[in-house]
C-alpha cells in the first residue's frame, strides 16, 4: 500500500492493476471514502449503473466512488482492457476547494480522456524499480489534478486568490448551478450560508456576473 498527500487529504493507494477483463463484474458499490479510477485502454464492454448504461471503448475514463452501484460486462470476442487505481481517502477533515471537488464527485464518465499517466503509474508500480513508490505518488498527484480540472472551469484559478482555494463556497456554487434544476437565489444563499446580497457579491467576485446572468449562462451550456 502506498500513501500520499494531495491538497490536504491523505490517500492510501490500496490497489493498482490492469489488463483484459476476462469475466463480468457483478453489481457492487465501494465503501465510504473509497474511489476506483478506471481507464479503458482497448477492447469493448459495458458499464451499467443504476441510472445509465455506457458502451466502453479506448480512451474512456470513469470514477466509481462511495455507494455508487455499478457492474461491468465484457465483450467475449474483444474483452475490454483497462487500468484501474483504487484510492482510499484516509483523512478528509481539512479538504480545500480542489480536493473537495474530487471527493464530492462520486461518479463521472468522460470520453477521450488522456490515459497515458494512468498507464505510466501502472508501469512504475509493476517495475518495482528503486524508489518506484515516489514515482507512483508523483504521477498520481498529477492525475488527480488533471481529473479535477475537468470538474472546474478554467476561470477557477483566475477568479479567486490563493486563500480562496480554501473557500468551499466556490465549489458549492458550481455544483448548485450544474445539478439543481430551477435554482433560486434564496436556495443558493442557503446552500452557502450567507445572505442573498453577499451571494450576489460572491458571484460578482467569482464570475463577474449577477445570479440571473450566471443562471442563464448555465442553461445555455446545458442546452
Amino acid at each position: 500500500m502506498i500513501r500520499f498527500n494531495w491538497n490536504n487529504v491523505l490517500f492510501d493507494m490500496t490497489d493498482i492493476g490492469g489488463g483484459p477483463l476476462g469475466e463480468d463484474i457483478p453489481r457492487h458499490a465501494h465503501a465510504k471514502n473509497s474511489y476506483e479510477l478506471h481507464f479503458i485502454v482497448g477492447g469493448k464492454g459495458k458499464l451499467i449503473t443504476d441510472t445509465n448504461e455506457y458502451e466502453l471503448s479506448a480512451g474512456d475514463f470513469f470514477i466509481t466512488g462511495p455507494n455508487i452501484y455499478h457492474e461491468q460486462t465484457a465483450d467475449k470476442n474483444e474483452p475490454v482492457k483497462d487500468v484501474f487505481i483504487m484510492l482510499q481517502a484516509v483523512n478528509t477533515d481539512k479538504t480545500n476547494a480542489i480536493s473537495s471537488t474530487f471527493l464530492e464527485n462520486h461518479f463521472c464518465f468522460f470520453k477521450y480522456f488522456d490515459i497515458s499517466t494512468a498507464q505510466e503509474i501502472l508501469a512504475e508500480f509493476r517495475s518495482k524499480k528503486i524508489d518506484y513508490e515516489s514515482a507512483v505518488c508523483g504521477l498520481t498527484i498529477k492525475l488527480l489534478t488533471d481529473i479535477t480540472r475537468y470538474f472546474l472551469p478554467d476561470s477557477f484559478g483566475k477568479s479567486i486568490s490563493t486563500d480562496g482555494l480554501y473557500d468551499k463556497r466556490f465549489v458549492i456554487i458550481e455544483q448548485a448551478f450544474l445539478y439543481t434544476p430551477d435554482l433560486t437565489l434564496t436556495e443558493l444563499s442557503n446552500k452557502i450560508g450567507v445572505c442573498e446580497r453577499q451571494t450576489q457579491r460572491l458571484l460578482k467576485k467569482y464570475y463577474g456576473k449577477t445570479f440571473r446572468e450566471k443562471k442563464n449562462e448555465s442553461k445555455l451550456n446545458k442546452s
